[in-house]
């Protein structure tokens, strides 16, 4: 498989912001379990501002294979942050 691909981006685009949101979770709420920790967000409505700052991943991704030269993995990472996009609109507006 080629470093330079659709696949690998996607990949990475879906894996970044989850280690960022578990790396809030435990700088701010360490103390409290993930599912409490996922419940409290839920019930506060703030699930998408969550998914939010763990796009910030998705951003550190993208520059990283620009800046490698890598225009096709970036491509995936963008059609990620897509993605969670359209999951914080319907969080947002349709829950």
């Amino acid at each position: 498989m080629s470093k330079d691909n659709t696949i690998l981006g996607l990949i990475i685009g879906f894996i970044a912001p989850l280690i960022v949101m578990l790396g809030f979770w435990k700088v701010q709420f360490g103390h409290t379990s993930l599912i409490g920790f996922y419940e409290v967000m839920v019930q506060s409505n703030n699930l998408p501002g969550l998914i939010s700052i763990g796009l910030l991943g998705n951003l550190a991704g993208f520059f990283l294979f620009y800046k490698l030269k890598l225009d096709v993995s970036a491509r995936g990472v963008i059609m990620a942050t897509f993605l969670y996009g359209l999951v914080i609109v319907i969080l947002k507006f349709f829950v």
